[in-house]
């Protein structure tokens, strides 16, 4: 090690619990469990033993104290409690000289050993009516506060009243381990009210005993250690190839660097009584006297039961603090629950809640991030913040800093609205989060002296940290940094991270099925669009077929109808008039059928519409002509019933009529064996639309048949095809209309409307 080096074996490492010596004012002893033999006492046990070390080493307890007294000591407590207790224990036994010792032992067992501490027992009785007095004001005075500051207050009073120490201090640790005066009782003309001392005057080694012994009494700070030695005649501390463990040990020796500590605060005898709550070191009660001071056994109990009782109220205190901000977390909870019952989004319920939430956190910001959704309430900076530092700092879906800056970068305006930070993760992937922010709080530390140990250089050159020398009032400005968040508000934090979890993980998971059913509309309706065009390739296919065998014996008969004609003409027949006009009619008509065949043909597989504004009455007339030119029923009524007053409509007359052809002898067809023959058409104008209605009193349409009715190849007629009413559909909706069917009392209607202002793509 280099002279520049530092020591590292100091009070933040320094091995208290063996340091192999006892204070003056006791003597110790340990013997084995298994064998009863005395394998260690301290160098002084001839005052209060009557016999020197090497009288009771390597003999067996019994020889030492007596046998009836082993007897009753294997019946006490010997386990440490948790924390340890003082359990004092009177005996009185025969000393090597003779005499007969009254002694006060305090005894326990630990690492195979059973250690005897002996104390001068109290010259005479303690003072009941004392006592009495005390236990009255403890019920009085220290169970009446309900507020911390006023128990810690009364408790400081009450301990220096059984102990007569010159200053009692109540000492609270803060979560980074540095602590604060919060009440005093003192005769000194100083006071350490409110002055804050850092971590590094409790080192960890000290904090570990001050958490397993409640009381820790120094009467002389500077009085002679007393070591313990081995059956070999070695000290048993740290060096010892078998030290003694005096975890446990109400005589412990004093550290070094603690008289050390002491002696700069000019200190000469010091009593710590351990506050614990929820089996955590809350505090200390840090009694100081300017002299020697050696309590009896019977106060230091007292003051142990003060101690004990000012623990219990403290964490009743804090618990019911706790407790209030839970029921409201837990409130805040249930109220954004209940109203998300009511299909409220976690937006929404986190925006109507802010307020509150706010409140409950004792924050200034709000933010709420989820996907593309970002809710910003009260005071925030500008600029965003990146809290992916925060995240590291995760426990339970939940982060927590008093000091954002020393995690990220941030300007001088975020330093001060977003000084501090809580984030709650609401989601597996990172994504969603609500954090609370705290603004900068102006905060002035009054240290009892400046927070840092002095480096000491030893003899051989290397470099010790001691404690602090100088402990005069030094002020620092804390700069950048919130009120901490302590335990109770992360208590709150996580429930409410707990249910807004649930929601939001809720919420994805009806987001997600929504969108599964979406896409699985959307696979259908693509599946659907295959199979029109499909249909409508096949129909293509089939018409072009179709008109191909068609249009050969229509010309055909055009031109076998001409030549009759003409050959008429070369045998010098004269043709009546009427006959000549039969002629040219069967030629026109022909025609004109090569020329639906065509165009059909042509719209089925190109979706080709001929469209100009017509008179929808000529269309359905010339429908009408066509379908009843082969008609053969002979009851049959026909009824038209069309409005004169309807505007012209955009459409492919020829396609139109093809429609009305298709449904009219439909209808004669379903009539055939109906006793009743009735045929109506009728038009109409019904909200902007041009509605045609052809009904029958036929024989009607099974229900098995009406859910394909208008697809290919399902026919409504025994001798159909199922062409006629897919053609319908696709020429009805080229034109932007619709098409249906009805039931009616004693037959079918099929309804087709064409928009009056012509709603498809010309």
């Amino acid at each position: 090690m280099t002279t520049s080096t530092v020591d590292l074996e100091t009070c933040d490492r320094e091995p208290i619990h063996i340091i192999g010596a006892v204070q003056p004012h006791g003597a110790l002893i340990a013997f084995e469990h298994a064998t009863s033999v005395v394998t260690y006492a301290s160098v002084n046990t001839a005052a209060f033993l009557g016999a020197a070390p090497e009288e009771i080493l390597g003999k067996k307890i019994g020889d030492v104290i007596g046998e009836e007294n082993v007897a009753k000591l294997l019946t006490l407590p010997l386990d440490p409690s948790s924390p340890e207790l003082l359990k004092p224990w009177f005996l009185k036994f025969s000393g090597a000289d003779g005499r007969i010792i009254h002694a006060e032992c305090l005894p326990h067992r630990n690492d195979g050993h059973i250690i005897l501490e002996f104390l001068s027992p109290e010259p005479a009785p303690a003072s009941i009516w004392e006592d009495e007095l005390l236990r009255r004001e403890i019920i009085s005075e220290l169970v009446k506060p309900g507020a911390l500051v006023e128990l810690a207050a009364a408790s400081a009073k009450m301990i220096r009243d059984v102990t007569g120490f010159d200053r009692v201090m109540i000492y609270k640790f803060a979560e980074d381990k540095h602590g604060e005066v919060i009440a005093e009782s003192t005769n000194r003309p100083d006071s350490f009210l409110g002055l804050h001392y850092p971590a590094s005057d409790i080192p960890d080694p000290a904090r570990r005993h001050f958490t397993l012994n409640v009381m820790r009494s120094i009467p002389d700070i500077n009085g002679e250690h007393v070591a313990i030695i081995d059956r070999n005649g070695n000290v048993a501390g740290a060096n010892s190839a078998a030290p003694l463990d005096l975890t446990y040990s109400k005589l412990r020796a004093v550290a070094p660097v603690h008289v050390e500590y002491l002696n700069n605060m000019g200190v000469g005898a010091s009593l710590s009584i351990s506050l614990i709550t929820n089996n955590e070191l809350w505090g200390l009660v840090a009694c100081h006297h300017y002299d020697t001071r050696l309590i009896s056994s019977s106060r230091l109990r007292f003051a142990e039961l003060l101690g004990g009782t000012t623990s219990a109220l403290l964490q009743s205190i804090e618990n019911t603090t706790q407790l209030k901000k839970s029921i409201e977390a837990e409130k805040a909870a249930y109220q954004i629950e209940q109203k998300a019952r009511s299909g409220a989004s976690l937006r929404d319920l986190i925006t109507d809640q802010a307020s509150f939430l706010m409140e409950l956190i004792d924050a200034q910001g709000l933010l709420f991030v989820s996907k593309d959704t970002v809710v910003r309430v009260g005071c925030l900076p500008e600029k965003p913040l990146d809290f992916s530092n925060l995240r590291d700092l995760l426990v339970d879906g939940v982060a927590t800093s008093s000091h954002l800056s020393s995690l990220i970068d941030m300007d001088d305006e975020q330093r001060l609205m977003a000084a501090g930070a809580a984030l709650l993760d609401l989601s597996e992937d990172g994504r969603d989060y609500l954090v609370f922010l705290r603004s900068h709080f102006e905060q002035t530390i009054r240290w009892a002296g400046k927070p840092e140990k002095v480096e000491t250089k030893k003899e051989d050159g290397t470099v010790r940290l001691s404690p602090r020398g100088s402990f005069a009032l030094w002020r620092e400005e804390r700069l950048g940094m919130s009120r901490p968040f302590d335990a109770i508000d992360r208590d709150a934090l996580r429930i409410l991270r707990r249910a807004l979890f649930a929601l939001n993980s809720l919420e994805h998971e009806q987001a997600a099925l929504e969108a599964q059913k979406a896409a699985e509309a959307e696979e259908l309706r693509l599946r659907h669009a295959m199979l029109e065009a499909a249909r409508a390739s096949s129909m293509g296919e089939l018409t072009s077929a179709i008109a191909h065998e068609l249009n050969q014996p229509l010309s055909a008969v055009a031109n076998y109808v001409g030549a009759c004609r003409q050959e008429l003409l070369n045998s010098g027949v004269t043709i009546p008039a009427r006959a000549e006009q039969m002629i040219d009619q069967a030629i026109k008509e022909t025609a004109r059928a090569g020329d639906l065949v065509h165009r059909v043909r042509n719209f089925i597989s190109r979706g080709d519409l001929n469209a100009n504004y017509i008179d929808l009455k000529d269309a359905i007339n010339q429908g009408m002509d066509l379908a009843l030119v082969s008609n053969d029923l002979p009851r049959l009524q026909v009824t038209l019933l069309l409005d004169s007053g309807l505007p012209k409509v955009l459409a492919d007359p020829v396609q139109v009529a093809q429609v009305v052809l298709n449904l009219v002898r439909n209808s004669l067809t379903a009539m055939e064996n109906a006793s009743e023959q009735k045929l109506s058409v009728e038009m109409a104008e019904v909200d902007g639309f041009a509605r045609i209605t052809v009904s029958d009193t036929g024989c009607g349409i099974p229900p098995e048949m009406q859910k394909n009715l208008f697809e290919p190849f399902h026919s409504s007629t025994p001798r159909g095809m199922g062409i006629g009413l897919s053609l319908c559909r696709s020429i009805v909706e080229a034109h932007a209309g619709r098409i249906w069917a009805e039931a009616t009392g004693n037959g079918t209607a099929f309804v087709f409307e064409l928009p009056i202002q012509g709603g498809f793509d010309e």
